[in-house]
């Protein structure tokens, strides 16, 4: 049976707590004062060896920017949804563009970049800069592990 809690928690965390440390967080208010210290103290120790643990097993795993807005969206307040889905929007227009560009270099000097730039205020040109270079940074490092791979 899946643990219910687990919604409640990010994936880190479900990796370094159990249900019992989680219903022993929630009885720690109810304690007397100096067993609350105590046990409080006992939660994170067992935590923080289980994060010893988790770090002894963990492998590196590569996350575009798409899987990390992806993973934070259901953490964020309501208040910042809006701002997600504008930079989702910019980064997927980003991606297209940047494929249009791709194909637009092989046959003509027509520039969709330059183009969406123009359309954009001063404030979404900073942005789309910003998460255009993120796009060109992580194509590159794909580039060349692929030319390592190959070697």
């Amino acid at each position: 049976m899946k643990d219910d809690f687990s919604h409640m928690m990010t994936p880190f965390d479900q990796s370094v707590s159990t249900w019992s440390l989680q219903m022993t967080k929630l009885l720690i208010p109810f304690l007397p004062p100096q067993s609350q210290r105590m046990m409080a103290i006992y939660v994170k120790f067992i935590e923080f060896q289980n994060t010893l643990s988790f770090f002894r097993s963990v492998r590196q795993k590569k996350n575009s920017p798409e899987d990390i807005f992806n993973e934070l969206k259901s953490y964020l307040p309501s208040s910042a949804l809006e701002s997600y889905e504008n930079i989702m929007n910019m980064m997927s227009m980003i991606n297209m563009f940047q494929e249009m560009q791709t194909a637009s270099d092989a046959s003509s000097g027509f520039d969709p970049m330059s183009m969406m730039t123009d359309m954009l205020n001063p404030e979404q040109q900073d942005m789309f800069q910003m998460y255009q270079g993120m796009f060109a940074q992580e194509n590159n490092t794909e580039q060349s592990k692929e030319g390592d791979s190959h070697a």
